[in-house]
């Protein structure tokens, strides 16, 4: 039945608060009286019940669709309530208390249609605490316990003039706070956020006021008025967060790195956040800033697996000094020592339970240093004096984990695995023999080649030497011989091979010349055998080497006094001799007859009579 008197409901009230307006305006001294008559309840109507809604349009005469847009209406198996097009928790309800605007009623009472006792209506965004100032005057909205439990706005109004009067009402007034904007838009279906809009309307609320509270503890924010410091932390929270993730990460990691917090002090610096989210954390709403906060903290802090923070630690992305010492077993000095030669960590001056660094790159370097052997023990392993094992190092035949860095001198250790592999290598192609006459020690061996231990070691890991040969099973230097015979041979084909094949050695040119290397040696001093300078890896120092087109025109232009008495069957003094007797000057003279030279075209001036000689 339409009741006589008709008022209309507003696009942003209640249904609760309409049917109080609907009985003031018929008569009716409360609303309970008037639900007394009806076949409905407060709460049903409230919370918006199909049945409720009906009897609504039927009394008011209005469509009925739209009275229900601003009920409050409890989820089903949460402890929740939807608000038009929002989500609040429980903590925000607003409970048996009216919640208003004293400015709104005032402008109702002043401009609405209708009785005075039917103007002020209940705007939606009252209904939850979540709001705490009025989006379109910035005053407070004012809370007021309901008189004997009845949730009966219009009789307030009714028997609290004074509350409402032109000149009282609430003295404190604020600028309209951009949070209770969003959540009234949030509550009318708006999105302005992508980020907070991926939010249910009261978790955005909570961290806009847990965030406030962080940036309030470490200097980020400031309280200006006593007694409206939730006010403004919740505000400053909510411009911050509203910013999106990317903000909120950068904001939170500068804090934790500012703080620069011990392993035991992680949850303290993100202080309320961590414990605020831990007790939602099994709620989906909050599933994602859970996954967020968690992240950087993982990302900032140094969190071992297994850690809480808001959850258990997934994965470590940082360690302590002293927190990678206990896993990898290692002084912390040496831990130090390890990635400062890295270029992991740089002198900070912090404690070892403070002083970070990347857990992810230290990985690798931290757990070889873990599984390696001191130089005295690999020294043991494989036969060697120190010097002679640096050498090798130093060659790249054997690695080792912590290398010397910009001249520093470093306490050198090798893998376990390494140190296997390299005797391994060098042993794989070794016989075992009884029999060892013809072969050397390899230290002896590189020593008589006149080269380094290393570069010996290095052929036969190249295949460069194939008679190896062993006592036993022993991996050590001393127990590895080679073939003294193959060795030599090598030793000059790869000298041979470095210097030019075609070039002659001293010995090689004495030879042709049919002399001895001390006679060679003046002619190449006085120039007139040219000659070129080379270093001979055989012997390790440099050496004169001949072109044999070089000999070739030294032998057509000049001729040994040996090779003149040759041509005519005397001895080389008579041909001194003659030579004198003759005139004829030497195109070289060594100091001696027997090493003297003529150049060929003056032969044809020599004249010999041997019957004479």
């Amino acid at each position: 039945m339409k009741l006589p008197i008709s008022i209309t409901f507003h696009d942003n009230e209640t249904p609760l608060g309409f049917v109080s307006r609907l009985a003031a305006a018929n008569g009716y001294p409360s609303l309970e009286t008037f639900l007394d008559c009806t076949e409905t309840s407060a709460l049903a109507i409230s919370r918006g019940d199909a049945e409720a809604m009906a009897l609504l349009e039927e009394w008011s005469g209005e469509e009925g669709g739209r009275f229900a847009r601003f009920a409050a209406r409890t989820l089903h198996g949460k402890l929740c309530f939807d608000l038009g097009d929002a989500v609040f928790s429980r903590e925000y309800r607003r409970g048996k208390a009216h919640r208003f605007c004293v400015r709104c009623v005032q402008d109702d009472l002043r401009n609405g249609e209708g009785r005075i006792i039917s103007r002020p209506y209940v705007r939606a965004w009252w209904e939850t605490r979540a709001i705490q100032t009025c989006p379109i005057h910035g005053s407070r909205i004012t809370e007021v316990a309901c008189e004997s439990g009845q949730d009966d706005f219009a009789s307030y109004v009714r028997t609290n003039p004074h509350v409402f009067a032109d000149n009282t009402g609430s003295k404190d007034f604020l600028r309209t706070r951009k949070l209770d904007l969003y959540l009234m838009g949030r509550i009318q279906g708006v999105k302005a956020c992508d980020f907070l809009d991926g939010l249910e309307a009261y978790v955005v609320a909570d961290l806009s006021k847990h965030f406030g509270r962080l940036l309030a503890r470490h200097g980020k924010g400031s309280l200006n008025h006593a007694g409206q410091g939730e006010f403004e932390v919740a505000e400053h929270g909510f411009l911050a967060v509203k910013l999106g993730e990317e903000f909120i990460t950068e904001r939170v990691s500068a804090i934790i790195q500012e703080m620069n917090p011990a392993a035991s002090e992680v949850r303290a610096v993100l202080d309320p956040i961590p414990r605020w989210l831990r007790r939602n954390r099994e709620v989906p709403a909050f599933a994602s800033l859970v996954q967020l906060f968690q992240d950087v903290a993982e990302r900032n802090m140094p969190l071992g697996e297994g850690d809480l923070c808001i959850i258990p630690t997934r994965r470590r992305y940082l360690h302590t000094v002293r927190s990678a010492g206990l896993e990898y077993g290692l002084m912390e000095d040496r831990v130090i020592e390890i990635l400062r030669n890295a270029g992991i960590m740089v002198p900070s001056g912090l404690p070892n339970g403070r002083a970070c660094f990347d857990a992810e790159l230290a990985r690798p370097i931290l757990s070889a240093a873990r599984e390696t052997i001191t130089i005295s023990e690999a020294e043991a392993a494989l036969g060697l004096n120190r010097q002679r094992l640096h050498e090798i190092m130093e060659a790249g035949l054997l690695r080792r984990v912590e290398d010397e860095r910009n001249g520093q001198r470093v306490y050198t250790r090798i893998r376990k695995e390494d140190l296997g592999d390299f005797q391994s290598r060098l042993f794989e192609r070794a016989q075992t023999r009884t029999d060892l006459e013809g072969f050397m020690p390899v230290v002896q061996a590189a020593h008589r080649c006149n080269r380094q231990l290393w570069e010996l070691v290095q052929m036969i890991l190249d295949g460069q030497v194939n008679g190896i040969a062993k006592a036993d099973d022993a991996m050590v230097f001393s127990n590895l011989f080679v073939d003294w015979k193959e060795l030599q041979s090598e030793r000059r084909r790869t000298a041979k091979q470095d210097i030019g094949v075609d070039l002659l050695s001293i010995k090689e040119a004495a030879a042709i010349l049919k002399t001895t290397q001390c006679k060679v040696y003046p002619l190449v001093s006085a120039e007139l055998l040219p000659a070129i300078a080379k270093y001979n890896k055989s012997s390790h120092r440099e050496q004169f080497f001949i072109e044999p087109e070089a000999l070739e025109e030294f032998q057509r232009l000049h001729i040994s006094i040996a090779g003149i008495a040759s041509i005519y069957g005397t001895r080389a003094d008579v041909v001194a001799r003659r030579m004198e007797l003759l005139g004829i000057e030497p195109s070289f003279e060594p100091g001696s007859r027997t090493g003297r030279y003529y150049r060929r075209s003056d032969l044809e001036k020599f004249t010999f009579d041997r019957l004479a000689a």
